[in-house]
């Protein structure tokens, strides 16, 4: 397969946001997600599981209803009957972790770029762009939630215009985060780990103080920080200065949580890009394990 080079992408981005806006029915996307009865259980894989984790914390918040997210694969494990909806990201539509929602008594709806039968899909429409790791695949559905819950265009340009210096060229990482920003340290954990930069741990800030501080004593990873204004995020700051080579500080700048975890994402796809360049990667042309593509197509059963 032929991809796109990372710098295109990057320079693209912001042009196939603002075509996702212009060329996607947003009121129909809006009445979509409006109509949806929770309790809600939302799942996807990759990029997919990013959009999937913003989606869950939005309409948790805006339709104040029950709502979970979980990978493809947990479904098929778990009780659902508590649960009324289901709902799959995927840009592509067909896949096996989309076929998991099919087989239960839930309504089904399906966030795609491809329509299926059998779901009510919410859809949206995006320029073409081949990226192993997913860039505007990624940013597009985000930016288009974002838009629902906070319909500001000036604003989402503003954030997907933001820069950063933030990099570095070391080849492991740790990110202090919570659930104020876990849709950033998601984006974060899985790009860094599918591009093959670096290993990535995720903290829970709370949890990062029963003992997870230990792993500092023979791994010399980075620290990638989502810094609040509150007691907690101030001492581990100050404590873990002298336990990491280099702090990566992504600090709050909007008062609003979702608005805010929308923000530290592009924050943290221009991280990543400014790492990949250190280590002279190309995210979106790279190569690939001869056993990946295996993995990818697996089509069989999960359980």
């Amino acid at each position: 397969m032929i991809y796109d080079k990372m710098e295109d992408c990057f320079n693209s981005l912001e042009n196939k946001v603002v075509y996702a806006v212009n060329n996607t029915d947003l009121k129909e996307f809006s009445n979509k997600l409006d109509e949806i009865e929770g309790p809600l259980i939302i799942t996807g894989s990759g990029g997919s599981a990013i959009v999937g984790t913003y989606l869950a914390k939005v309409l948790s918040h805006k339709k104040k209803m029950i709502t979970r997210f979980v990978y493809p694969r947990d479904l098929l494990y778990m009780d659902l009957a508590g649960y009324k909806s289901i709902l799959s990201v995927s840009y592509s539509g067909h896949n096996i972790g989309v076929d998991a929602i099919f087989d239960n008594g839930l309504n089904k709806y399906l966030l795609t770029g491809n329509g299926r039968e059998k779901a009510q899909n919410i859809l949206y429409r995006m320029m073409d762009e081949v990226s192993y790791v997913s860039i505007s695949a990624t940013i597009v559905p985000l930016s288009l939630i974002f838009l629902y819950y906070h319909n500001d265009i000036e604003l989402l340009k503003q954030i997907i215009s933001s820069e950063t210096e933030l990099s570095s060229d070391n080849n492991a990482f740790e990110v202090m985060s919570g659930y104020e920003t876990l849709t950033a340290a998601t984006l974060l954990e899985s790009s860094i780990i599918e591009s093959g930069m670096a290993t990535c741990i995720v903290h829970d800030k709370y949890n990062y103080c029963h003992g997870r501080i230990n792993i500092t004593k023979n791994n010399p990873s980075d620290l990638i920080f989502f810094k609040m204004d509150n007691e907690l995020d101030h001492m581990l700051y100050e404590n873990l200065k002298n336990h990491y080579r280099t702090i990566l500080t992504i600090s709050r700048k909007y008062k609003d949580d979702l608005i805010n975890d929308f923000y530290a994402s592009i924050i943290s796809l221009k991280i990543i890009r400014n790492i990949a360049r250190e280590h002279h990667i190309d995210i979106s042309d790279m190569d690939e394990l001869i056993d990946n593509d295996i993995l990818y197509r697996f089509n069989g059963k999960m359980k």
